[in-house]
């Protein structure tokens, strides 16, 4: 009973999380898309665990294919969907390269499986999740295939690691540079859950690919922790998948390398911008971005973060939130009888806890106390 529900839970979750993506996405939630086919495919993974262990071969047989061509599949779709969160081009050709092992692997084990015929195959199941000797050339070169595949997926869990990782490292510094509302994004947990998934799933992930089935076939307790680990690693990303918008301009653009290089001009765009600031007070919208700054001021939104990073010392999230937190001060000294959340609307903050946060990250003190003083 413990294994059977071991086997279900992750299974049904990784089901019921596919079709509720793939259900609620749309061009505004793309990453909810791609979250959905990465349910999709582990849903695939845990078929194929639940038909092996149980003993239903005869079935396996026709989709281990599959089963591998998933379980290499599987980080580079968590990988292109941490890129759709950011609005990144998905369908780029360039980016079929990081599923070739996933296709080549099907396809071999799809055409051996067929070719050795069911004999091969019961004493390649048999060595795969009791360690029996192979005494047959069909079942060594599946269990080949196999063993394979499973060395080359430790590899992928640290290649895709580290890329991931660096992409959200990179994608939160330009999100930072280009946007001042970043709570729309979910910005605090979704770096957090993600960055926690790939690292927790990968720990369990390397361990039971390393380790391969035998062991959990005679110790359930095993099976059961560790699908309780997989599972509730599911379920928060589903939820917090479910909760991300994705950003509102392609990743692309945070990779413009645009020099300009003379100081007087510089000098000049600076001026340019401070006056906007002063004079327009952009800041009071709360969803203002570099690229409505830059479009105001007459040049593009490589020159405006040159001159906010170098010039000015500061990320575009603060540039504007130094503005909205003056502005918070004087209506608080002029308007006491305000509310926070007036203050914060008018402020030209996206939310009250922004709000709190922000000045309290800045005065050292919450909105509360400095009315006060």
């Amino acid at each position: 009973m413990l294994k059977l529900l071991s086997l279900l839970s992750p299974l049904f979750i990784n089901l019921f999380g596919a079709i509720i993506l793939l259900a609620t996405s749309n061009k505004n939630y793309k990453n909810r898309f791609y979250l959905g086919l990465f349910f999709a495919n582990s849903f695939i993974i845990f078929t194929g665990h639940f038909l092996s262990f149980l003993k239903y071969w005869e079935l396996f047989k026709y989709i281990d294919f599959l089963f591998l061509s998933a379980l290499l599949a599987f980080y580079p779709l968590f990988y292109l969907f941490i890129k759709s969160a950011f609005n990144y081009n998905i369908l780029s050709p360039k980016n079929i390269y990081h599923f070739i092992p996933s296709i080549v692997v099907g396809i071999l084990m799809l055409a051996t499986t067929v070719y050795t015929g069911s004999k091969s195959y019961t004493i390649y199941m048999n060595n795969n999740l009791y360690n029996s000797p192979i005494n047959n050339n069909g079942a060594l070169i599946l269990a080949f295939i196999y063993k394979g595949s499973r060395a080359f997926h430790l590899l992928q869990i640290l290649f895709y690691n580290f890329i991931t990782i660096k992409y959200i490292i990179a994608a939160k510094k330009n999100i930072h540079n280009s946007f001042s509302n970043l709570d729309k994004y979910q910005e605090k947990y979704f770096y957090i859950v993600t960055v926690s998934f790939i690292l927790l799933m990968s720990i369990p992930g390397f361990f039971v690919t390393f380790i391969g089935r035998t062991p959990f076939i005679s110790n359930d307790i095993m099976l059961f922790l560790v699908t309780c680990i997989f599972t509730l690693l599911y379920i928060i990303l589903a939820v917090i998948g479910i909760q991300q918008k994705p950003s509102e301009s392609h990743f692309s653009d945070f990779e413009i390398n645009d020099e300009l290089n003379h100081n007087n001009e510089l000098l000049e765009l600076e001026q340019h911008l401070i006056e906007y600031f002063n004079k327009e007070k952009p800041w009071l919208n709360p969803d203002l971005n570099i690229w409505d700054v830059a479009k105001n001021i007459g040049t593009n939104r490589s020159y405006v973060s040159k001159i906010i990073n170098e010039n000015l010392g500061s990320n575009f999230n603060q540039f504007v939130n130094n503005y909205r937190i003056e502005e918070a001060k004087e209506l608080l000294k002029k308007s006491p009888e305000r509310t926070i959340g007036e203050i914060s609307e008018l402020s030209g903050f996206g939310s009250v806890n922004s709000f709190i946060r922000i000045f309290k990250q800045t005065e050292n003190c919450t909105p509360t106390k400095f009315k006060k003083s």
